[in-house]
């Protein structure tokens, strides 16, 4: 009410006016912020930092889980591997009963016909015979010339490729959360500056208002300042929807409720302006392990392809006891008679096998691998020319935009004053509405000009840091 007396008194001084709105408009804010602190004590903790926001999406986002699961089966797989080696042990035991006509002659069995063993008789005699078979059997290959220790080499480096894979997959989840979030942090800058254009456009109107109801200034110079404050009106609101755009898009990524995702604001310039020493992409780097480990991996399967055409030996044993209701006269006798055991049998042996044609399927399944490994280093040296190419790029460019940003505050200041002196001189009557609408505008241009070479300096920083593999000093211009 303070401020509306005073506007009674001073409507005709527009210096007066100003001072009076920019007081009302401090209190506002003051009385905005004590009300915000008041309400909200936890505001503060809550607030997500660009490293938060990579380590929340590590920790939960589905692509990583999938390639943390696919992950464990591959390493699960190691011990698979290594219980195909036990040896095979067989218990069988069965109890038949039935005839016993037996004839002589060869013949393929097939799997299809039962074997039958007694004496050959003139005639075929329905009589049944009862027996008992007791079996234990054991095979273990014991040697293949270096099978075993070719298919180890080539589950380790199934893991190794595996692990490059998640790492691979965790450096791109990276590129997208700082991305999402320097959308949401350039957004909200833009924002900002939508609402103090949008401040001052109604600072301005108010006061043309004031002075056009007072006969100081024409009709035509409200009109202009209404149709001015409604444009900014509209550039807020669509900033805002922008935002909310790049609010959900982070808060997806880091698993957390849109409307509790609150960036920290905090960002040091001065580390852009400092020269970065020349870097060279480690051979460590995300994107080129997984290559590395591919050509390490298709190697390993070359060993294991040439081993596996070796012969094998293995250790043969076996022992079985079995029991006939048949006498040693071939004649039929008590059907009980055959449950129990009468002859006893054990079997030791070592046995090699080859297969002569392995070997010719071998060599052109080598040859094939071999062209899979010089296209899989191809691929490598491609990728590694590329992270080179991107960071002489981000370096070239880095070095034009450097002397950008210690221009811009030059520029802002000139801006400024530009505006402020056609206020002063459209107040004065030396200036019509539209050259002072010009210099708002030009501000405002200027400010939004800032913030885009920011974020360009900014974004040639993340390049260089992706393709060093080095977050370390792109982190910190986002620290405290």
């Amino acid at each position: 009410m303070e401020g509306v007396v005073i506007l009674k008194r001073n409507c005709c001084d527009p210096y007066s006016l100003i001072l009076i709105l920019k007081r009302t408009m401090i209190q506002r804010h003051l009385l905005a912020f004590v009300f915000l602190l008041g309400s909200s004590p936890q505001l503060f903790s809550q607030t997500l930092t660009l490293e938060g926001a990579v380590e929340a999406s590590f920790a939960q986002y589905p692509t990583l889980a999938a390639q943390r699961s696919a992950l464990d089966a591959i390493r699960a797989n190691v011990r698979v591997v290594r219980d195909n080696r036990l040896p095979n042990v067989r218990l069988h035991d069965q109890i038949n009963i039935g005839t016993a006509n037996g004839l002589s002659g060869s013949y393929f069995s097939l799997g299809l016909i039962v074997p039958t063993s007694g004496g050959r008789r003139a005639e075929n005699r329905p009589d049944l015979a009862s027996g008992n078979v007791a079996l234990a059997t054991a095979d273990w290959e014991i040697y293949n010339f270096g099978r075993f220790s070719a298919e180890d080499k080539l589950v380790r480096s199934d893991v190794a490729v595996s692990e490059a894979n998640l790492q691979r997959e965790q450096f791109g989840l990276r590129q997208t959360v700082i991305s999402s979030y320097l959308d949401l942090y350039w957004t909200e800058q833009n924002l900002l500056i939508e609402e103090q254009n949008l401040a001052r456009v109604d600072t301005v109107r108010r006061i043309i208002v004031n002075l056009v109801r007072n006969g100081v200034k024409p009709g035509l110079d409200s009109s202009l300042a209404n149709v001015a404050l409604s444009r900014a009106r509209l550039a807020y609101l669509r900033m805002q929807e922008e935002r909310q755009r790049a609010r959900v898009q982070l808060a997806t990524l880091t698993g957390r409720p849109a409307e509790e995702v609150k960036i920290d604001t905090a960002f040091r310039v001065g580390p852009l302006l400092v020269p970065l020493s020349t870097s060279l992409t480690p051979p460590t780097h995300p994107l080129l392990r997984v290559q590395e480990r591919l050509v390490t991996r298709q190697t390993a399967e070359i060993d294991l392809i040439r081993k596996s055409a070796l012969p094998r030996v293995s250790l043969l044993a076996a022992t079985w006891a079995r029991g006939s209701s048949l006498d040693v006269e071939n004649n039929f006798g008590p059907v009980a008679k055959g449950l129990a055991y009468s002859r006893t049998n054990y079997l030791l042996g070592i046995a090699g096998t080859v297969n002569l044609m392995d070997f010719r399927r071998a060599s052109h399944r080598i040859k094939l691998q071999q062209f899979r490994i010089e296209e899989a280093r191809n691929q490598l040296a491609v990728a590694k020319l590329q992270l080179q190419n991107a960071v002489g790029i981000a370096d070239a460019q880095l070095s034009v935009v450097q002397s950008e940003l210690s221009e811009l505050p030059n520029t802002l200041r000139s801006a400024q004053d530009a505006y402020n002196q056609r206020f002063s001189l459209y107040n004065n009557g030396l200036e019509t509405i539209l050259s002072l609408t010009d210099a708002l505008t030009l501000l405002t241009a200027v400010e939004k000009e800032a913030v885009q070479t920011r974020a360009q300096a900014v974004q040639l920083r993340l390049q260089r840091a992706q393709a060093t593999d080095n977050f370390e000093e792109f982190y910190s211009l986002f620290r405290r």
